[in-house]
């Protein structure tokens, strides 16, 4: 590692020396060569030299951007200290050893920026200057808006942990160049808007790992705050290169402009004495890796509001713990979404012909033994492929998560509570087209979880016997070929009684209905329901768990609800790993074939005539010591019955309510599904979810089982 950034430095010093501002593109090679230099000492972990570079090559885009007046005297300044570092690091055996620094002051070059003026912007500037960037390159303008993104994701859970542990020097770097990169490809779009508000965050960030501001929930908020603007403008770019027409963001930029600059004591730097600002220059210059000795220590100066340093913790590295094991690099290639999309519909396609061809007469009736091998084999590869096809478009759920997080802490600090946000299981992956759709109704949840659930003081928990800290924990885990997102709170739970009244006050239930407690909760389900004592803007107005039940639904998922009254409550969200390839169940009503989903069936079985009974209009079976409401499919799709045997066959499902059975004629068999749409023409024809292609070639329409047990008595 030592030979090869000592000939990143060369080559870097040679680039400065024949720089002369007309052509910018050397000190863009060298901004790179720097950042690479970052990287490679990072893979050697080695965090503080990575910083030093990182802070080079930020030297070399304030003078690109022309943030620095004298650019003349700040590459000379920066090739002198480059020279110095060079020297420094030909005379050590060990790059990770802890390090000091004699390095000359003239030598060090000054990247304070703090003088840079606020521009004024109201949304016309805002889209004229992201118009002009999309013209001027369309291509990077839509990386930055990607890359930006994932900086921006990154940045949330950091700060969330910072909030925990304002010292901790990894998150501090990492939430430091997430606002240094977006600063430095917005500079060269020219997106003065997200420039400036990530470059004073950045200066904030700068000041808090040189240990000069402390990090508190005032910075935090400022910085969360900054990068909420960063991401609504990065989606309005993104809204604008998709060839969309959105409405500006409505963002104050100068006043949180203004409010990010006051935090840097940029007046008081200016008239520091010369000795102080050599110091903190070196300080900035080196990244906080060297530790300098105050040149004066006279009274006045340690005295001083801002010393001249103080090593912060970022410089210290624990040398003594053994050889480091290198970490092997992914390589990742980034792929249009609509190519991928593509791609999964053709593997599709595919399973749909091998499974035609397997299930052929032809081949059912070929008993060559090399011939079945062959098939068997491109039965295999077909397999993997699309295991394969599916596992591209799989992503973590930790971005989810991490989102859910924000909204617990901001709901907790508006509310005045408590509470501690736990995520397991955020590395369990699912189909990128479910997370985008899943994002609304865990909002519903846990907002729910707070409002409703946490007790509204830490008093109210004591007296109950309960930590002060209220917990809420989010987790994800594979069940049965299935994803399952389970939100639990230790509240106050559910109160059975609570819901009833309120049902019956709103019409829902007649006060005589006898209702067990998971019909009471799920009546929370229901649309225009609400247990709120006051309309806020939180909860309150009735629009919450209808419409989680109607998303989750509509991705072939179930959502339940457990609770104990004064325990907590825990709600259960089962999906499929997949929007395109499931598992489904080919069923034989009268003379056509239909597919249940398999997430819906429990079990089949086979009951007489005798044992369905009328209750109230409504039939229902008595199966292991409950009764069971049963739903005819073929009364449902207006089909006579062709079943004159007193044998009927029964699937039992777990639906969304409760446990319920649904008569079919036959089972045909299980089979690997690939869903299709029916079409903006049937879309809302009750009953289906879609269609798919069986095994013989024909069409098979998908059963959606909720569906047809809410409309059941309508039809």
């Amino acid at each position: 590692m030592k030979q090869k950034i000592l000939d990143g430095l060369n080559r870097i010093s040679e680039t400065l020396v024949l720089c002369d501002f007309i052509d910018l593109s050397p000190l863009g090679q060298a901004c790179t060569e720097f950042s690479e230099l970052g990287k490679l000492a990072r893979e050697h972990e080695n965090e503080s030299l990575g910083t030093t570079f990182d802070d080079m090559a930020q030297k070399i885009e304030s003078i690109i951007f022309e943030e620095d007046k004298d650019r003349d005297s700040s590459v000379k300044e920066l090739n002198g200290f480059i020279a110095a570092l060079s020297g420094k690091l030909e005379g050590m055996e060990d790059l990770s050893a802890d390090w000091t620094s004699d390095i000359e002051p003239e030598n060090i070059p000054d990247s304070s920026k703090s003088n840079q003026t606020i521009d004024e912007y109201d949304d016309e500037d805002i889209s004229a200057e992201f118009i002009e960037s999309i013209e001027k390159d369309p291509d990077v303008s839509q990386d930055f808006v990607l890359e930006a993104t994932d900086h921006l994701d990154s940045c949330t859970p950091a700060l969330l942990e910072l909030e925990k542990q304002p010292d901790d020097p990894d998150n501090i770097n990492l939430v430091f160049r997430c606002f240094h990169s977006i600063k430095g490809v917005a500079g060269f779009l020219n997106l003065k808007s997200i420039q400036n508000i990530s470059h004073y965050s950045e200066d904030i960030l700068d000041r808090v790992r040189s240990g000069k501001l402390a990090f508190d929930k005032s910075i935090s908020n400022l910085i969360f705050e900054a990068s909420d603007a960063l991401r609504v403008m990065v989606e309005y770019l993104g809204a604008m290169i998709a060839g969309e027409d959105p409405e500006p963001p409505d963002l104050n930029i100068n006043d949180l402009a203004s409010r990010l600059k006051s935090v840097l004591p940029g007046d008081s730097s200016n008239s520091q004495a010369p000795e102080q600002s050599v110091a903190m220059a070196n300080e900035k210059a080196l990244g906080n890796t060297f530790t300098v000795e105050p040149v004066d220590s006279s009274p006045e100066v340690q005295n001083s509001p801002e010393p001249p340093f103080q090593p912060p913790q970022t410089a210290k590295r624990n040398t003594s713990s053994g050889p480091r094991t290198a970490v092997a690099r992914k390589e990742v290639i980034k792929v249009d979404a609509d190519r991928l999309n593509r791609l999964i519909d053709i593997i599709g396609e595919l399973v749909i012909a091998e499974t035609i061809v397997l299930e052929s007469e032809e081949t059912r009736s070929h008993y060559n033994p090399t011939y079945l091998r062959k098939i068997s084999q491109l039965d295999k590869i077909t397999r993997e492929l699309q295991t394969m096809g599916m596992s591209m478009r799989m992503v973590a759920v930790k971005s989810t998560f991490m989102n859910m997080a924000r909204i617990v802490r901001d709901l907790a600090d508006k509310q005045n509570k408590n509470i501690d946000f736990v995520m397991n299981g955020e590395e369990t992956e699912i189909d990128k087209n479910i997370v985008d759709k899943i994002g609304d109704p865990l909002v519903h949840m846990i907002r729910n979880a707070v409002d409703h659930g946490i007790e509204k003081s830490q008093e109210d928990r004591i007296s109950a016997g309960k930590d002060p800290i209220a917990k809420i924990e989010i987790r994800a885990f594979h069940r049965g070929g299935n994803i399952c997102i389970e939100i639990e709170d230790d509240g106050r739970g559910i109160n059975p009684e609570v819901i009833f009244k309120k049902a019956v006050d709103k019409g829902l239930v007649s006060p005589d209905a006898s209702l067990s407690k998971s019909e009471i909760i799920n009546l929370l389900f229901a649309p225009g329901f609400s247990t709120a004592e006051k309309i806020t803007d939180v909860s309150g107005r009735g629009v919450g768990m209808d419409v989680v039940r109607k998303n989750i639904t509509e991705l072939n998922g179930t959502v339940e609800i457990n609770s104990e009254p004064g325990k907590g409550s825990v709600v259960t969200v089962k999906l499929p790993l997949t929007l395109a390839i499931i598992d489904g169940m080919v069923v034989r009503v009268a003379n056509e074939r239909y597919i249940v989903p398999t997430l819906s069936i429990t079990r089949a079985v086979n009951i007489t005539t005798s044992q369905i009974h009328d209750i109230n209009g409504r039939e229902f079976v008595y199966h292991q010591n409950s009764n069971i409401p049963v739903y005819r499919l073929n009364r449902f799709l207006d089909i006579s019955d062709t079943n004159d045997n007193d044998n009927i066959l029964m699937l039992i499902l777990d639906n969304e309510d409760s446990t319920s059975g649904i008569i079919v004629d036959e089972l045909v068999g299980k089979q690997q599904i690939v869903i299709k749409s029916l079409g903006e023409a049937f879309r809302h024809i009750d009953g289906y979810s879609g269609c798919a292609i069986l095994s013989d070639g024909s069409v098979g329409l998908i059963i959606d089982v909720n569906n047809v047990i809410k409309n059941y008595h309508n039809a």
